[in-house]
């Protein structure tokens, strides 16, 4: 990267971005067990009961969560291109060991400048709003929608992308060059 030139900042969400859903799992569990019941209100349940925990830990086991390979090799090119990236991931506390597992047996742990986990276990949108206005971050990348539209009215400071499994990031993002 040429000396002068603004160095460009961009963040990733984990699940649904760089990690895929687990296969076994129905959607609608996952999201029964993430969410609860709330449909209209922006809340994520946090597993209460040590079942729970174990249940989601099983879930982010690293072979049951494939990954998302057009994405990681467009990040691993954007990290070659000189871009400093983040990895912003609302995953509670208790994942941890399983998120850095997932990144190390996946060759990710080298890729990001940091990786930014919910070790306090805040509401994951409040989390990510808080870690974006922190890194004022040029672009981010978010597979739950009601985060994308709630950082979308909460921070200006970066162009927020929601993409997922289906929508990949090269497809979308096409206006960073660094």
């Amino acid at each position: 990267m040429k000396s002068g030139k603004k160095i460009v900042k961009i963040g990733f969400d984990l699940d649904g971005v760089i990690v895929d859903k687990p296969f076994l799992i129905p959607k609608a569990l996952l999201e029964r067990l993430s969410r609860g019941k709330q449909e209209n209100e922006l809340h994520y349940r946090y597993p209460k009961t040590k079942l729970e925990r174990r249940i989601r830990k099983l879930s982010h086991f690293y072979l049951f969560r494939p990954p998302l390979r057009q994405n990681i090799n467009f990040i691993k090119d954007l990290k070659k291109q000189g871009c400093k990236l983040y990895l912003v991931s609302s995953r509670y506390s208790f994942l941890k060991r399983e998120t850095m597992v997932w990144l190390e047996k996946r060759k990710l742990n080298n890729v990001f400048e940091k990786v930014f986990l919910n070790l306090n276990d805040k509401q994951p949108h409040l989390f990510k709003r808080e870690v974006l206005e922190r890194l004022n971050l040029d672009y981010f990348f978010e597979d739950d929608k009601r985060i994308v539209d709630y950082l979308k009215k909460k921070i200006s400071s970066a162009k927020i992308y929601l993409v997922n499994s289906k929508q990949l990031i090269p497809p979308v993002f096409k206006d960073v060059k660094a």
